[in-house]
């Protein structure tokens, strides 16, 4: 097996899923920690969202 077909299996023995989604380059970042957020936190989800203008918090699920 190749290095990166390794790390995906052990990616799946830890329960993880390999998912390709489009995103605003604007959010990157912050998508991105909370995805490792919840990769190590496996029990938290995340359901709110705040808004780049207004700065108020919406229910994001």
């Amino acid at each position: 097996m190749s290095r990166n077909s390794d790390y995906e299996a052990r990616q799946k023995a830890k329960g993880l899923k390999k998912v390709t989604v489009w995103i605003p380059d604007s959010s990157e970042v912050e998508l991105k920690q909370i995805a490792q957020f919840c990769c190590e936190n496996q029990e938290c989800f995340p359901f709110m969202v705040r808004s780049s203008v207004t700065g108020r918090m919406k229910k994001g699920i």
